[in-house]
């Protein structure tokens, strides 16, 4: 069936506060998207171009400029990765979302805001703290898109990908839209 062939998703979720700048969770999920045939896009390694030096020289850069308080210099250098970062939500059909309430994160709300604009499915992991989540989340989200494991979220990625017997929910029909070549559904 490979519902998910050819879309593309947008890995969301803190880096500038996170432990290992988010790059652990994205690793092991990308390569199991990649099976299901899913472009993803990493925000810590861009492939738009001129976007090859983001670690090695831009991060660092930005890093000195906050350091030396140099914050209009600073913000021309973030709102490149803005843009980058925002352009990827744009080209993704759905977006997963390392929502972890213990560290902040802001950009993150600017992505699953704009992606709930735009009628996408936003599947956040939000781990064991689902009740603690913020109220204004759940009416905005349906709770049926929030995991409280990796493992449960990739389940439902699998159904949705290749289950003929998945029953799709009212919120999934809502937001996912396949192409068969010919046809949206």
């Amino acid at each position: 069936m490979n519902r998910l062939k050819g879309l593309a998703c947008y890995l969301s979720g803190p880096i500038d506060f996170a432990e290992d700048m988010g790059s652990a969770w994205r690793d092991s999920l990308t390569p199991v998207l990649e099976k299901m045939n899913v472009k993803v896009f990493n925000p810590l390694t861009h492939s738009f171009y001129g976007t090859q030096d983001l670690e090695t020289i831009k991060r660092p850069k930005m890093d000195k400029l906050l350091a030396e308080g140099n914050y209009t210099e600073l913000r021309d250098e973030i709102k490149e990765i803005n843009h980058w970062d925002l352009r990827s939500l744009d080209l993704s059909s759905f977006i997963i979302v390392n929502y972890n309430i213990d560290t902040f994160m802001c950009g993150t709300h600017e992505e699953i805001f704009t992606a709930n604009r735009q009628s996408k499915p936003v599947l956040l992991m939000v781990g064991s703290k689902k009740s603690q989540l913020p109220k204004w989340m759940y009416g905005r989200f349906p709770s049926e898109h929030m995991f409280q494991s990796w493992y449960e979220l990739i389940l439902y990625l699998r159904d949705i990908n290749s289950s003929s017997t998945y029953k799709f929910t009212e919120a999934d029909n809502k937001r996912w839209l396949f192409f068969d070549g010919q046809h949206m559904y």
